[in-house]
């Protein structure tokens, strides 16, 4: 309080005293009375003054700070598995009720599984998936950056997440890990993971890689199988000892039918193994047929239709068949895909109405020897006047080309391509430009490759000899690949006999029982171009056509999503449906049989053992609660910390003061009335 506030109050306390005095004892000192009202009156009166006044009244308060002790304890499956559930309640329950450790910390119990969640009772051990690296960082975050002390209960087994026995903890947080389970070394043979390809095509080998993993230092021999449709596929002897624990099974199965394809690895038990629900895995693969005949029409031989074919076929579900147009009669063309038809002419006028019925694409390939004339008639929405002079054209890419996902090339090293002298135009309405014209250095508007928008599927590239782009190729990357994978790319697009697919789903085709089902997709307007607002639903129905589920799918970050989770492990087919709009698309997932909380017997000890190493803690075992206690008793590093603060209250805040002003001045004129005085 400073000097000036203590003259305040010294003044009003003068003022009270003299006022008081003027009413009561000025001319007026016999009546004993008076000098009751005169006090009556100078206290309330100064109280008041006091308050208009308002000096601010500094204390200092005292208290003890416990730092926080944060229990977090493993709710999973796989306690309840190892039967030790019982145990860590113990355990967890010794803490929270130790007299000696509530003194000195403040405790608080937490479970998790996937993640931190606050202990309101006794844990069921229900969660089916253990991410300690996550839940450990998510229990430091409540420390706030203060002193304090993590207690990991735990089998140590975790099944998501990054690996926990790196995790380093902050240097003002003690990290003790409580190992709950066996530790003791059992001869164990597990599946620990299946690589394979979420497609495999009809009538070819696709490759499967298996992982194993051997706990154990004698020499074994087991068998390894794998099953499809109760019929065992593959098969191989396994030969494990101390120097060879980690095999690696590299399998090609046969793709004989389409469709999704389920498949179960299997591996012997060892003699004295206690765990083999690791030693079985399921896995699955569609197998979707993209076998597709093309065929090539010329008026004559050209180079490009070798280059055409030969990057077409290096798809081996392509074939392709050139036929020139003297030759082409009384032919099979209901089985074919696509038509390439090479420098048109009038000659081509019975073989284009032949076709046209067809639901087959068709790519015209133009150059200068192409009668544009007799293309012109045709009205198949691109259109030119030329001449009978040829013209050099280099690619430039269109950036805002979005019928398909191309693998460009490297086009400004590319060499030009040749077409007729003239300007191209097309409709833009039926027609997406991939590439523009670049004559003698200058960016034209007419297009040197165009897709059409809408069924049937139509492909024009107004340039010959493309065969110069796949030598250029070669020659800058010492491979063909980007030229193939470029015509592939464009051949895919038109000889796709469906319609322009605007809402496209994406997924994996297996999911682990217990695992969220999540099903991705995404619609395009009839611009291409991805749509927010759409209604979308999803139904689900298992594999004897039974609907499970109906639900909607949520926008986020440019694609929809549904969730779909407690689904029994089977087969499942969906539906995802546009409202309004006859537009939806099928899909199938299957959920595997395994529960990642029962793949180990016993505890992780050596991962634990890291963890203590790693933090540079102590680690205890589940019968090891009095050595746990003694330690954290006798560590004076966690003692409470006696802290005190500095209040500064304004003396307006103290409301009593109110009470004693109404109560001084209810005196007064109570006496006042029992005196006659008023």
């Amino acid at each position: 309080m400073n000097i000036q506030t203590i003259l305040y109050i010294t003044l009003a306390l003068l003022i009270a005293l003299g006022f008081s005095f003027y009413q009561n004892l000025y001319k007026n000192t016999k009546s004993s009375g008076n000098f009751a009202l005169f006090g009556l009156r100078s206290f309330s009166l100064f109280l008041i003054l006091l308050l208009l006044i308002n000096p601010k009244i500094t204390h200092t308060e005292s208290f003890e700070v416990k730092e926080k002790l944060i229990i977090v304890s493993d709710a999973s499956e796989s306690i309840q598995f190892l039967r030790k559930d019982s145990v860590l309640h113990n355990f967890e329950e010794k803490i929270l009720s130790s007299e000696k450790l509530n003194d000195k910390f403040e405790i608080v119990n937490y479970h998790f599984g996937r993640e931190l969640v606050p202990s309101a009772s006794q844990s069921n051990f229900d969660k089916e998936l253990t991410d300690i690296q996550k839940s450990l960082g998510q229990a430091e975050d409540l420390l706030n950056n203060e002193k304090g002390l993590i207690v990991l209960l735990s089998d140590g087994n975790q099944n998501t997440g990054r690996d926990f026995q790196y995790y380093k903890s902050a240097a003002t947080t003690e990290l003790l890990p409580v190992i709950v389970g066996d530790t003791s070394s059992y001869e164990d043979l597990a599946i620990e993971r299946i690589n394979n390809n979420r497609y495999a095509f009809l009538n070819n080998k696709f490759p499967v890689e298996i992982f194993l993993n051997y706990l154990g230092s004698n020499e074994q021999k087991v068998k390894l199988q794998i099953e499809s449709a109760g019929k065992v596929v593959y098969q191989q002897n396994i030969e494990l000892s101390q120097n060879n624990r980690s095999p690696i099974v590299n399998a090609e199965l046969e793709a004989r039918s389409t469709g999704l394809k389920n498949y179960t690895v299997r591996l012997s038990k060892l003699p004295d193994e206690k765990n083999i629900r690791n030693n079985t895995k399921n896995f699955s693969v569609e197998i979707v047929d993209e076998s597709s005949k093309i065929m090539i029409i010329s008026p004559g031989p050209h180079p490009d239709l070798g280059a055409l074919k030969t990057a077409i076929e290096s798809n081996s579900q392509r074939k392709v068949e050139i036929q020139y147009i003297t030759k082409f009669n009384n032919l099979e063309l209901t089985d074919i895909q696509l038509f390439v038809l090479h420098n048109v002419n009038r000659n081509f006028q019975r073989t284009i109405e032949s076709i046209s019925g067809l639901k087959a694409g068709k790519l015209y390939i133009t150059g200068p020897e192409t009668d544009w004339q007799f293309m012109n008639e045709l009205q198949l929405g691109f259109s030119k006047n030329s001449i009978n002079q040829p013209q050099d054209v280099f690619p430039v890419k269109n950036e805002n080309f979005v019928i398909y996902q191309p693998k460009h090339l490297d086009y400004e090293s590319l060499p030009p391509l040749q077409i007729a002298f003239g300007n191209t135009e097309v409709d833009a309405n039926r027609y997406a430009v991939q590439l523009y014209q670049k004559i003698e250095g200058i960016e034209t508007d007419s297009p040197l490759l165009a897709v059409s928008r809408i069924q049937p599927k139509i492909g024009l590239l107004t340039g010959e000899n493309i065969w110069r782009w796949r030598a250029a190729s070669f020659r800058k990357d010492q491979s063909f690949d980007r030229f193939n994978t470029f015509i592939g790319d464009l051949v895919q697009n038109l000889s796709s006999a469906e319609s322009s697919e605007r809402l496209l789903t994406e997924h994996p085709q297996s999911f682990m029982e217990n695992e969220l089902v999540e099903i991705k997709a995404t619609y395009y307007d009839e611009n291409y171009s991805f749509d927010s607002n759409a209604s979308l639903e999803i139904e689900v129905s298992d594999s004897l056509g039974n609907p499970v589920m109906n639900t909607g799918l949520v926008s986020r970050n440019l694609e929809y999503v549904a969730e779909i989770g407690n689904l029994s492990p089977g087969s499942y087919t969906y539906t995802v449906k546009m409202e309004d709009m006859d537009l939806q698309k099928r899909g199938a997932f299957n959920i595997l049989d395994y529960n990642a909380e029962e793949q180990k017997h016993t505890a992780n000890l050596a991962a634990m053992q890291f963890l203590e190493l790693n933090n540079n803690s102590r680690l205890f075992y589940d019968d090891q609660f009095k050595v746990f206690e003694d330690y954290l008793m006798k560590n004076d590093s966690h003692r409470p910390v006696l802290k005190s603060e500095q209040k500064t209250v304004p003396l307006i805040d103290w409301y009593y003061l109110l009470f004693l002003i109404v109560l001084a001045l209810a005196l007064e004129w109570f006496y006042r009335k029992y005196k006659g005085l008023i």
